[in-house]
């Protein structure tokens, strides 16, 4: 074969190949960043009602999300509420994250119980702080409390063990 065509079936299989990953999305790690980055600066406030006789779920009763943390924090609910804990996405208290409410005041022994953290938390939670009076955290594998794979009783703050980073789908957080 004379260089000339192999060099013109190159340049034509070279632009077969980059029009085949452009309609497949193989050059998906620029989109799966840019993706990661938008869902990375979410900064959420979700406030809880008190667990009803005989409920095991604290009934979401507001949900707000900002892409900017200073407002995040400091957004005033129409609910009055108390913070109860703080999950972030990364450890050591970084990146995006989610103040957890309860508007009937701080924790109790019953405590909020968070059957789902939702799809945006799902698997993502990877350190959190406690405020006043909750103390404990039961977190579970699969949502509607299956599979306990972290358990903190009496803590303040603090990262999620390996065994459990990443991996929490709901929780209890309560005063011991």
């Amino acid at each position: 074969m004379s260089p000339r065509k192999f060099r013109g079936r190159a340049t034509a299989g070279a632009a077969v190949t980059a029009t085949l990953l452009a309609l497949t999305g193989a050059n998906s790690s620029t989109a799966s960043a840019a993706t990661a980055g938008a869902r990375e600066a979410r900064n959420c406030v979700i406030v809880l009602d008190r667990l009803q006789p005989g409920e095991t779920s604290s009934r979401v009763l507001s949900r707000t999300c900002t892409t900017d943390t200073g407002s995040a924090q400091a957004q005033p609910s129409s609910i009055q509420s108390t913070l109860l804990m703080t999950w972030y996405a990364d450890a050591n208290q970084g990146g995006a994250s989610t103040q957890i409410r309860g508007s009937s005041g701080g924790c109790d022994a019953s405590g909020y119980g968070i059957a789902y953290v939702g799809d945006d938390w799902n698997d993502r939670i990877s350190s959190y702080k406690l405020f006043g009076t909750c103390n404990t955290i039961d977190a579970y594998d699969t949502s509607n409390y299956g599979n306990e794979i972290y358990f903190c009783g009496i803590c303040s703050a603090d990262n999620i063990p390996w065994s459990a980073n990443d991996r929490i789908s709901s929780m209890w957080v309560k005063h011991w």
